[in-house]
């Protein structure tokens, strides 16, 4: 955003890129007339006049509105940027009332107006500048603040909430070094509590980030929550006292939590690059060992969970990790619950099968069977997998049954070299422990008990000798 003079009257410009891109010019040319809104005592739509050319550069421009970029307040202290957002929550509620189609917002296309207002840039337009822009450029500005597979409401309420994440901890939620790389991020990373990493941070604040994040139960966070919410919000709220020594347990506390989930998504990003092929055939293995008959008989029966308490179905879930069994654990699960342990489980399977096939043994040791042998030490190439030490207890009874499960998850260890692809051995043993606890909550589905949420409520690392 700049300031012009343009027929000897200031006028709003922004920049659209060189001349020499002319088809992509021409696009956003056709656009020119497309509205923008400006929302204060009134609503009422912006739109750019005309183009101006200053060198190899376009610019569009219109009429002049004194403001500041969205983005300019994401470095102030969370009490002087909270009005502002506010302010935004409240003026997306109103464009949200008079039925305009909500759209996805960008730092540099939303200005905070000098009279508290919100002037929000033609999004048709700024939709067609990205595609002009470098990923650096559209890293924070649009890809940090948007969720690739979120739409209208729920989708600004992620905004809201990565924008009020990055004035707490002065990082944005989800980045990394392609755009593919934060959408994958936004939709798989176990991401850590504001009050993670700010301890002293109030965690009603903290519990709507995360719920705006997706990264709750329950729906996203409406606007108007939005609105009411960071308009009541005072300065005495914001933050609770700690002391030095509860602080510094909770910030080792938030490290070890966090290392841990970058490190698990860093192995399910190269599982999902890496093991194509394999899982290619297997499958292919598996669809002319079984036949065209079988597949109808299996997609025809029953759940093999069929008569199961629900408590059994958890049980079975978990323990069906050590026997590679993803079509069991699959099963016991509806929607999206235990996606990330059943792929898991399932690449696991592929690569157990091709290392047998080709070494005449397989790399990966059930857990309940390592346990029960006195977990002895392996050789170099073989690592553990599955479920130790389960223990589950129920915190809520039928018919909406809800249970916390204690557990260690065993699992190969190393992580992959982002340039070669290959993993790294690890010095010590090829796999690693984690003390994990998980709530697991079940409902009935064509009379079967199944799970439909697993949470994580805690995960540490258990120590192996090296």
């Amino acid at each position: 955003m700049t300031e012009i003079v343009e027929q000897g009257v200031k006028r709003l410009a922004i920049p659209i890129g060189p001349a020499g891109r002319s088809s992509s010019l021409a696009r956003i040319l056709a656009l020119k007339g497309s509205p923008g809104w400006l929302v204060a005592e009134t609503v009422r739509e912006w739109r750019f006049e005309g183009v101006t050319q200053n060198g190899t550069d376009f610019f569009l421009y219109g009429p002049f509105v004194p403001a500041r970029p969205l983005d300019s307040i994401l470095d102030l202290p969370l009490a002087e940027a909270l009005p502002f957002l506010a302010r935004l929550a409240r003026s997306l509620v109103r464009l949200k009332e008079m039925a305009v189609p909500l759209f996805s917002l960008q730092t540099d296309s939303v200005l905070l107006t000098d009279d508290a207002g919100v002037l929000f840039l033609p999004p048709e337009i700024f939709r067609e500048i990205r595609g002009l822009r470098t990923f650096e450029t559209n890293s924070d500005t649009f890809e940090a603040v948007n969720h690739p597979d979120l739409r209208g409401e729920a989708l600004l309420s992620f905004t809201i909430a990565s924008l009020l994440y990055r004035v707490i901890t002065k990082r944005f939620p989800f980045a990394g070094a392609s755009a593919e790389e934060i959408h994958e991020q936004a939709r798989k990373l176990e991401l850590l509590s504001p009050d993670r990493a700010v301890p002293e941070l109030s965690p009603q604040i903290s519990s709507l980030v995360a719920a705006g994040l997706g990264r709750a139960q329950g729906a996203a966070v409406p606007l108007e929550k939005w609105s009411t919410t960071l308009s009541s919000l005072k300065g005495h709220e914001l933050y609770r006292t700690l002391s030095d020594e509860e602080r510094e347990k909770a910030l080792r506390e938030s490290s070890v939590l966090r290392d841990g989930s970058e490190k698990r998504f860093r192995r399910s990003v190269f599982w999902r690059k890496n093991w194509k092929i394999a899982a290619i055939v297997a499958a292919a293995v598996v669809l002319v060992g079984i036949g065209l008959g079988s597949i109808l008989s299996n997609v025809l029966a029953p759940r093999p969970t069929r008569g199961f308490s629900a408590r059994r179905v958890v049980q079975t879930f978990y323990l069906a990790m050590n026997s590679l069994d993803s079509t069991l654990m699959g099963a016991c699960v509806v929607n999206k619950a235990g996606r990330a342990e059943i792929s898991e489980a399932t690449n696991l399977y592929v690569i157990s099968r091709v290392t047998t096939a080709y070494e005449g043994q397989a790399n990966i040791v059930p857990a309940d069977e390592w346990d029960r042998n006195g977990r002895p030490a392996l050789g170099p190439t073989r690592a553990v997998y599955g479920v130790t030490g389960l223990a589950i207890t129920e915190e809520a009874a039928e018919p909406s049954p809800v249970f916390r499960v204690d557990y260690e998850k065993w699992m190969p260890a190393g992580s992959p070299d982002e340039e070669s692809g290959l993993t790294e051995p690890p010095k010590g043993p090829r796999f690693e422990g984690r003390k994990n606890s998980d709530r697991v909550s079940l409902k009935r589905d064509k009379g079967d008990w199944v799970i439909y949420s697993v949470d994580r409520i805690s995960s540490d690392p258990i120590d192996l000798p090296k």
